[in-house]
């Protein structure tokens, strides 16, 4: 009987702005092989996900062993909607059964009972997604007709609750969904199953463990959000006040003598939203699971978009230094965004010596510009991980459904 895959392969499905991986551990017979999908979405609005649904079902031969969703942005979880019923891209993975669902312990309703501090955690939850909603609902009003979506409408876009997507994601496991915190078992050991295959998970850190909310507690913009998540977000059902342009004067005619007050007063109000918008951006990305499997002597890292305060707390433990020092493929944080690859994660990384590492990055360029992070993907990451690792992205590849491919033997 086997003890260990044979090899494995990483699919990268080219989803655009988005994250959609399939890891497939392969053993002789007897045994069966296994896939794992980590993600499945898309931001760049071209996706044919559907289209790429049925390619994920052709290569794991019907049968999923597992389905992780690192956390609940729009760009990593909008493939697992059924909306559309039995032919939608969410029905499609269902139809492959998975063994189980892995999610953060951030989406576990049970924890928001446990004391005061996890209730107000999951209240602002809740609240933020109305609120992003919200603003999703009054940005067409802003842009006016015919404009094109903005980088505001676009961030809104992803951070709303993803209800459909969501819903299906707690009902597709055979066994009930996991919800994991650093140090937690993963729950994808099984030696019958899975037998030779380790998978760690750091992160993210309970709010015993580490505060996500404290990264923000010295921003400007995490105090003016703070304000406004829960009374905007409770307003959101019934209020009938515009966010945007934010004026009680919107569609009236203006006084000439007004029109320079007004329209700069409005543009106050969009530059406030948007820094709200982004801090909602950055809170769920610090909710990501990173998993660490370990195959074939080999280790790979997937962590989401997880970003420096979710990784805070693992890089502080000597282990999971020294675990990070032997990484060989390294899914890139955040689609290629400087805050997504702390400088301190990327220095441990010792097979970039001689280019040993391979990176992996699911990207699309154009979609969002950040002032925070400049340009996403960065051109100082690109450039690093083109010099000092094996690059393997999307981003400059035509919209198809077949993936990218890697073998590890």
């Amino acid at each position: 009987m086997a003890t260990e895959p044979v090899k494995v392969t990483i699919r990268m499905f080219v989803v655009g702005f988005g994250d959609c991986f399939l890891l497939t551990f392969h053993y002789a017979p007897p045994l069966k092989d296994q896939s794992i999908l980590i993600d499945f979405g898309s931001a760049s609005g071209n996706a044919d996900l559907k289209g790429i649904a049925n390619e994920i079902c052709q290569a794991c031969n019907g049968k999923l062993y597992a389905v992780v969703a690192t956390h609940r942005h729009g760009d990593h979880i909008s493939g697992f909607s059924d909306k559309g019923g039995k032919n939608s891209p969410g029905a499609i993975i269902a139809s492959c059964k998975p063994e189980v669902v892995i999610r953060p312990w951030t989406e576990d309703p049970k924890n928001s009972a446990k004391n005061a501090a996890a209730r107000v955690y999951f209240d602002s939850l809740h609240s933020m997604h109305a609120y992003a909603q919200n603003v999703v609902d009054r940005a067409p009003q802003w842009r006016g007709p015919g404009g094109k979506p903005t980088l505001l409408e676009k961030l809104a876009g992803n951070n709303t609750e993803n209800a459909d997507a969501m819903r299906n994601l707690a009902e597709m496991g055979r066994t009930p969904p996991r919800f994991l915190a650093y140090g937690a078992p993963s729950g994808l050991e099984n030696a019958k199953l899975l037998p030779g295959v380790k998978v760690r998970v750091l992160g993210p850190p309970t709010l015993e463990q580490q505060n996500l909310q404290k990264y923000g507690s010295h921003s400007d913009e995490y105090q003016v959000a703070s304000k406004y998540w829960n009374l905007q977000g409770r307003a959101a059902a019934s209020s009938r006040v515009k966010l945007f342009p934010g004026s009680p004067h919107y569609g009236k005619v203006i006084p000439t003598e007004m029109r320079w007050f007004v329209e700069h007063a409005d543009a106050a109000l969009k530059k406030n939203v948007l820094g709200i918008v982004k801090t909602l951006d950055d809170f769920l990305n610090n909710t990501s699971l990173i998993l660490l499997f370990e195959a074939r002597g080999k280790k790979l890292l997937f962590p989401g978009d997880a970003q420096m305060e979710n990784w805070q707390w693992a890089l502080s433990q000597d282990d999971v230094r020294e675990l990070l020092h032997g990484v060989d493929v390294y899914k890139v944080g955040h689609h290629g965004s400087r805050g997504g690859t702390p400088r301190k994660l990327w220095s441990l990384f010792e097979h970039r010596r001689g280019r040993k590492l391979t990176t992996l990055l699911s990207t699309a360029a154009g979609v969002y510009e950040r002032s925070a992070d400049g340009k996403v993907p960065s051109a100082n990451l690109l450039k690093e991980l083109k010099q000092e690792s094996s690059l393997k992205s999307t981003e400059k590849v035509r919209k198809t459904n077949r993936p990218i491919e890697i073998e590890i033997a």
